[in-house]
């Protein structure tokens, strides 16, 4: 799918959105297309009830931007690496 503008996709969280903003100032000194920033709502953001180790940990902040970007609604996929999941060995 080619656009007109390159689409970040982050969650909306200040620390998120400092990266995007970094991220989309970066690419504006070397691409010429306008540059967005979209606002994700992720599954761990619209349950604030319940513990996350209870609905599947942290990839519950990262998962729906993911998604976003695997079908292609996003271009870019910005996380705060505190959102990623990780393993410990």
């Amino acid at each position: 799918m080619k656009r007109d503008k390159i689409i970040i996709g982050s969650r909306g969280s200040k620390l998120a959105m400092i990266y995007a903003d970094k991220v989309k100032f970066e690419l504006q000194k070397k691409f010429p297309r306008k540059i967005e920033i979209k606002k994700i709502v992720t599954y761990g953001d619209e349950n604030q009830k319940d513990r996350l180790s209870n609905l599947g940990g942290k990839g519950l902040f990262s998962k729906k931007i993911e998604e976003e970007l695997i079908n292609m609604e996003i271009d870019i996929a910005v996380h705060a690496l505190k959102d990623m999941p990780s393993i410990e060995t």
